[in-house]
C-alpha cells in the first residue's frame, strides 16, 4: 500500500469520526439556541415567609425576531401574564399601557415553605411564551403573625 493512500485513509477516517462527533452536538445544540425568552419572573422583595403577600411581576419584557437574539426592549402594552407557582396558577396580570410601560404584576402569599419555581406566560398572537422562571425559598411563618410579615427596619 502507498503512503498517499494511507494517508488518504487517514484523512477519511478523520472526517467521519469529526461528522460522527460534531452531528449529535449540533442536533442537541440547535434547539437550545433556538429558544428565546421575553424576559424573567422578578421579585421586588427577597426572602419571603409563609403567609405574607408579595409581589411578583413580568421584569423587563424583550420583543426577540428571529435572527436577532439581543432583542429590543419594548413596552409590550396589554399583553397578559399569567404567573405560576410550582405549576399551579397565582393569577393573571397585564403589562401597563402607560407610555413607558410597565410589568404585569400578581400579588403571591406563599402557603407552604421550602423552594417554589415561579414561572409565567405572556399571551402573545402566536400563543402563550414562557418567561425566564425563577426559584425562591419561602421560610416558615413567624409567631407574630402578619406583624412578621412587616419589612424589618434592620435591613
Amino acid at each position: 500500500m502507498s503512503a498517499r493512500i494511507r494517508v488518504d485513509r487517514r484523512i477519511g477516517w478523520g472526517i467521519r469520526v469529526l461528522v460522527a462527533v460534531s452531528a449529535p452536538v449540533l442536533l442537541f445544540a440547535a434547539p437550545a439556541a433556538a429558544e428565546t425568552t421575553m424576559g424573567h419572573v422578578a421579585m421586588k422583595q427577597s426572602n419571603p415567609q409563609v403567609g405574607c403577600a408579595y409581589e411578583v411581576n413580568s421584569g423587563d419584557l424583550y420583543r426577540l425576531s428571529a435572527g436577532d437574539l439581543t432583542g429590543d426592549s419594548y413596552a409590550a402594552s396589554g399583553l397578559a401574564v399569567t404567573f405560576f407557582d410550582n405549576g399551579a396558577t397565582i393569577g393573571t396580570g397585564q403589562v401597563s399601557d402607560s407610555p413607558t410601560g410597565g410589568p404585569a404584576k400578581v400579588s403571591w402569599t406563599p402557603k407552604t415553605a421550602g423552594q417554589h419555581l415561579l414561572t409565567a406566560t405572556v399571551e402573545t398572537g402566536v400563543g402563550p411564551i414562557p418567561l425566564e422562571s425563577l426559584t425562591v425559598q419561602v421560610r416558615a411563618a413567624t409567631s407574630t403573625g402578619s406583624f412578621g410579615c412587616a419589612p424589618s427596619i434592620f435591613g
